[in-house]
């Protein structure tokens, strides 16, 4: 980035973290995009082939065809996919975000864990007339969803979602949740609600349909902030914690909230859009299929919950958002990771981190400071029990960089041996959205089927562990003993060079 003097965050709401990252130079803006020929689609695929799932830029597209209409937006996608773009949303010095994606994250992840362990701090309320998500109000038959740009992303796919919505409900048990989930679209005023089972949505909503409730009042956040949404998506917050107050701790101030005009649900006051409704819980529909995040067409649901909208409150000019699922990074994820390493050290004191790579779905990789036999297998099993996204969980010494998916990869050919440093779980727990799972989703109750895995224990395998009496020290390590400045050297006479070779590929 070539301006230093950009603003940085943590942001106050989407449109100024979309203004920062248009200074930076990082936003690919487009007149018009034919989406019923797919074009979005297309060239999310493109871009992501070209520069990879941390390098390719935000895209606003002005006006996009949908069913035949042009429709204004903007519509905006990969806000949170490059490594950049997610540490000028945490707030890295703009001086510190450089060309190397893999350091970008670092830094992002370097700060959000210096705010560990993560402080809540409550919502605070302010009046309607303050709040940007009131300026334009829909009621009853003026609320048409097809005015709006929700864009069908697959020809697959059963119509239009609303992909990034965060529904929130509030039970008497549980508190408020903020949880995205895919919305189809069934009316002009009707969208479906696939929480997913287990997720903590559903356990909500179907928590209160076992107490004899028969509606729950609900609302949907649109265009959240960076951090609201990444809490929304992620796991950082527990059932009975409030996303909006973990939202405010990393913020390090409180979410502006404001009162619904149907409930008393108290909502994000500068999100892009809300839309109130109701949600009958003694009535399901049919809902999907939807394009999911492992990269294949998820499947269509027998049952769902749905939503009977009853009125939506806009910004002027909203900012609609669209995830291309399976394709680009949702969220971003340095604060999760952060929160999770914090808490798993107090459980494996000897944890150097963990990292589920966006480029290889399905990994999860753990790096300790081995300090016995048999130990990276012990570890890799507590969190294969409950992390229904990891089918193959790679253990790497404290000397890989577990963000750098080659350099783990280098670490399996060379420490692991197939026979002796392995363990199949062959019933554990996976996700519904795995086109490989099997079985019943309603015998681990984690929006899952079971999954069979394999934990790759990549360290160093010691002698009781069938390995070597000493393993072979790396060429790297042997250079570094003996000329331990060699890389600053190299750095001081022609970094420069380097810098300016790196640029010169990218451009």
């Amino acid at each position: 980035m070539s301006d230093k003097t950009k603003k940085t965050g943590p942001f106050n709401s989407l449109r100024e973290f979309m203004d920062a990252i248009e200074a930076s130079g990082r936003l690919l803006r487009i007149k018009e995009i034919d989406q019923d020929q797919y074009e979005y689609t297309a060239l999310m695929y493109k871009l992501i082939d070209e520069f990879g799932f941390l390098g390719a830029p935000a895209v606003l597209a002005e006006r996009v065809k949908i069913n035949g209409k042009w429709v204004e937006g903007p519509v905006i996608a990969n806000q949170y996919g490059a490594a950049d773009l997610e540490a000028l949303a945490v707030g890295v010095n703009l001086s510190d975000i450089g060309e190397d994606q893999v350091s970008n994250y670092k830094e992002a992840l370097k700060k959000m864990t210096a705010l560990c362990p993560i402080e809540g701090i409550k919502p605070k309320e302010i009046p309607t007339e303050a709040a940007p998500c009131k300026e334009v109000i829909l009621r009853g038959d003026e609320i048409d969803l097809e005015n709006f740009p929700f864009l069908q992303t697959n020809p697959a796919d059963n119509g239009q979602f609303i992909n990034t919505g965060n529904l929130v409900t509030i039970d008497s048990e549980n508190g408020r949740n903020v949880g995205t989930y895919r919305m189809q679209i069934k009316g002009p005023r009707k969208i479906a609600v696939n929480a997913g089972k287990g997720q903590h949505g559903e356990v909500s909503l179907s928590g209160r349909a076992k107490r004899g409730e028969k509606i729950a009042k609900a609302a949907v956040i649109y265009g959240a902030d960076p951090f609201v949404f990444a809490m929304s998506s992620s796991k950082t917050a527990r059932l009975e914690q409030d996303e909006l107050e973990i939202a405010g701790g990393y913020l390090g101030r409180p979410v502006e909230v404001v009162k619904c005009e149907d409930s008393d649900i108290l909502v994000p006051a500068n999100v892009e859009m809300i839309i109130e409704g109701e949600i009958p819980l003694d009535d399901m529909e049919p809902e999907g299929p939807f394009g999911e995040f492992f990269g294949y067409m998820g499947e269509a649901m027998a049952a769902q919950y749905y939503m009977n909208i009853k009125t939506i409150t806009h910004r002027k000019n909203p900012i609609f958002v669209n995830s291309f699922t399976g394709v680009s990074r949702g969220f971003i994820t340095s604060p999760g990771e952060a929160n999770s390493n914090y808490n798993m050290r107090k459980l494996i004191p000897n944890l150097v981190g963990i990292h589920l790579p966006s480029d290889m779905v399905g990994f999860f990789f753990l790096s300790i400071d081995k300090q016995r036999p048999g130990e990276a297998i012990e570890h890799a099993e507590k969190f294969a029990q409950f992390l229904g996204i990891a089918k193959v969980l790679v253990v790497v010494d404290k000397d890989v960089n577990i963000h750098n998916s080659l350099e783990v990869m280098r670490a399996v050919a060379a420490r692991w041996q197939p026979g002796t440093a392995s363990k199949i779980l062959k019933n554990a727990v996976g996700l519904s959205t795995d086109p490989s799972s099997m079985g019943d989703p309603d015998i681990t109750g984690y929006n899952s089927h079971l999954s069979s895995k394999i934990i790759v224990d990549a360290t160093r395998q010691w002698p009781e562990e069938g390995g070597p009496e000493n393993f072979a020290p790396m060429n790297k390590d042997c250079l570094l003993d003996s000329f331990p400045d060699a890389l600053n050297v190299v750095e001081n006479k022609w970094g420069h060079m380097i810098t300016a070779q790196r640029k010169k590929y990218n451009d």
